[in-house]
């Protein structure tokens, strides 16, 4: 092994008969560069943006969930709040009521969800970051408040410094006549908050005591919203939970929450993965064509190896190493500059957004170190399928 690396060394950095070969062999060495420092600084970028787009909407994405199995309220006793006290894992659980409603702003009508939850929601989540204009208030004095999503306020024209307050509407089961047969409650907006189109569009933020007389509710809730210490224990806690609250109950995690949206990142990551993977593939045939020449320049040594008793395989074992070097040393440059551009992006932001209201100046950038052991298992992958074929083929061919 060491004489074939010896050798390969030599064919790779000495002078050729034809200076052509040299220029392919570089070429081949800057094309595995390029291809690998792209795989790392593309995919860094999407795990950066996957990483704000999860800590976006984390204060409203909890780690676990709990439903009622049927229908869409449910009740827990003190008892239970007791033993979920006894997880240590649990960081903070949070009642929630949530249900459609219909918002009426002047004269506009637009469904939304209402989510009331408690005083301490934006503290324990820290929802509050998610402000863009306003304040998290949900109630001054005898006066409920409201924050709403980006997407509400601009559907129904809201303002912060606009007197109207909002109508919410609520089917009123009990109702004896059509007249009574919406239960209507009144919000005035005390902030607006900016997390996903999908949740901004349709969200907004109240007081728990607040949702329970718009859907005319005494003491129960609609879920039970927990986050954990650690995304580690989500497993062994929703075990735990499920044992605690029966099969009445559905206890879910975020993933399963939110499978669209993993599913999402998940698969546009592994498509640009594929599609540069293509052109790395493509730009690896530079290494085909190199130590195809290098093998017609070098023929007559293939006589004298064959005729000093230098078995077939090592032979090919010789060109075969060329090729690995080329694409070590393109794969080691690549990986060096990727790293290099990441970090730099990452510290300073040196390639801003354009202006149009974004909440990031830069583009987010996040380095793992699975995607650069993934990358460059696969570029030495494709760099030893390149050369070890062809060369084998070419080797025995010249020699026979």
């Amino acid at each position: 092994m060491r004489l074939s690396y010896f050798i390969a060394r030599r064919y790779l950095f000495s002078r050729k008969k034809q200076n052509a070969i040299n220029i392919i062999s570089a070429i081949s060495t800057v094309g595995v560069a390029i291809g690998t420092t792209a795989l790392i600084v593309i995919l860094s970028v999407f795990n950066g943006i996957d990483l704000f787009l999860q800590k976006s909407t984390d204060s409203l994405t909890p780690d676990i969930v709990i439903f009622p199995a049927e229908g869409k309220f449910m009740h827990f006793d003190s008892t239970f709040y007791d033993r979920m006290d006894a997880i240590p894992e649990i960081a903070y659980y949070n009642p929630v009521i949530e249900e459609n409603a219909l918002l009426k702003y002047g004269e506009r009508l637009r469904p939304v969800v209402v989510k009331g939850v408690t005083e301490d929601f934006p503290e324990v989540t820290g929802f509050a970051n998610s402000i863009v204009e306003g304040g998290f208030r949900l109630k001054d004095r005898d006066v409920y408040e409201a924050v709403v999503g980006a997407g509400v306020a601009v559907e129904v024209g809201l303002g912060l410094n606009f007197l109207t307050p909002m109508m919410f509407y609520y089917p009123d089961k009990r109702a004896s006549s059509l007249n009574s047969a919406l239960n209507t409650e009144y919000l005035f907006p005390a902030g607006i908050f900016s997390s996903q189109q999908e949740i901004d569009g349709k969200l907004v933020i109240t007081d728990i005591d607040f949702a329970r007389k718009l859907f005319l509710l005494d003491d129960e809730i609609s879920k039970v919203e927990l986050k954990l210490k650690g995304e580690k224990y989500i497993g062994r806690v929703k075990e735990q939970l499920q044992q605690l609250v029966g099969s009445h109950y559905r206890v879910e995690d975020k993933y399963e929450l939110n499978r669209s949206f993993y599913a999402m990142m998940r698969s546009e990551k592994l498509v640009v993965f594929l599609i540069l993977l293509f052109i790395l593939l493509i730009a690896s045939f530079n290494i085909v064509g190199s130590i195809s020449m290098l093998i017609l320049d070098k023929k007559e040594d293939l006589v004298v190896y064959k005729a000093l008793g230098m078995p077939l395989n090592r032979i090919v074992s010789v060109f075969k190493t060329e090729g690995n070097l080329i694409t070590c040393i393109g794969a080691f440059i690549g990986v060096v500059l990727g790293v290099a551009i990441c970090l730099l992006q990452e510290n300073y932001g040196l390639i801003k957004l354009r202006e149009g209201g974004y909440l990031l100046e830069a583009y987010p950038v996040k380095l793992i170190f699975g995607d650069i052991v993934l990358i460059i298992f696969t570029v030495l992958c494709i760099g030893y399928v390149a050369s070890y074929f062809p060369v084998k083929y070419l080797v025995r061919k010249l020699i026979k």
